[in-house]
């Protein structure tokens, strides 16, 4: 039976080979070098046996980082989609916020560390700063992008049918831009994962950045790649939710099978 690309079965069926190969190939390397260096993904799963189910260390530091990177994610899109909607309506303020815009979304969030760590402590509240910092940018831009690129006619056909601005906005202006919404925030959510990790390993040292410099301190390779693991798995999860979101908001943005 041959399996096409095309579908659901036949996309899913080539990421699952290509995993076990990969898998294979890992375990086959690493079987020959030091430990400190590599870990086979054997030892792997037995550290997430450990960590995971003995004592429960990676899910309170996923519980930890999860609670401040969606405390940041949730204000930078409300703050990212007003300021985007606001620039994309209104020239004036697209002049006057343009310049720090893109300013800000150029530096690098860990360039901010030492001044947010004198500004905000060592707490969470300088995690929840710093995913807002790293995501609220590329929403900012999205959606400025998406408000700009709705389509004139139907904003004068919406005016002469007497329609207020307020109706404008509700009914022709965000339904046009909302597809350029979901990729800000598709883009802002790795940058919110980047942000809370970062704070964590550098300044704050507690949640699964924690995790990561306390086994790393160790040479614990294999313990290492667990909470390494469980980032790239939560990303996984929560770029799904967001997709199926937008498909239940916005389901006339076009959705490649390839991104199921």
């Amino acid at each position: 039976m041959r399996l096409s690309l095309d579908t659901r079965a036949g996309v899913w069926t080539v990421r699952v080979c290509t995993l076990a190969l990969l898998l294979g190939a890992w375990q086959i390397y690493a079987d020959g070098i030091s430990r400190a260096l590599f870990a086979p993904p054997t030892e792997i799963a037995e550290s997430f046996v450990e960590i995971a189910i003995n004592d429960d260390a990676l899910l309170d530091a996923a519980v930890v980082s999860m609670g401040s990177m969606l405390v940041g994610f949730a204000l930078a899109i409300g703050v990212g989609v007003a300021v985007g909607v606001a620039m994309g309506r209104f020239r004036i303020l697209e002049h006057a916020l343009d310049p720090y815009v893109s300013f800000l979304y150029a530096v690098p969030s860990i360039a901010l560390i030492p001044l947010l760590v004198i500004w905000f402590g060592i707490d969470a509240t300088l995690r929840v700063v710093l995913v807002f910092l790293a995501a609220v940018f590329p929403i900012i831009v999205n959606t400025m992008a998406g408000v700009k690129q709705v389509d004139g006619e139907l904003i004068d056909v919406a005016r002469v049918n007497c329609a207020s601005e307020r109706q404008i906005m509700r009914s022709v202006i965000l339904p046009a831009a909302l597809p350029f919404v979901f990729a800000g925030i598709q883009v802002a959510l790795a940058q919110a994962l980047v942000g809370v990790i970062v704070a964590e390993m550098t300044a704050v040292v507690t949640g699964l950045g924690g995790l990561i410099i306390r086994y790393a301190q160790f040479f614990q390779t294999a313990k290492l790649f667990v909470p390494i693991l469980a980032v790239m798995a939560l990303s996984i999860v929560l770029t799904a939710l967001l997709r199926m979101l937008q498909r239940r908001i916005a389901p006339w943005a076009t959705v490649d099978l390839r991104e199921l």
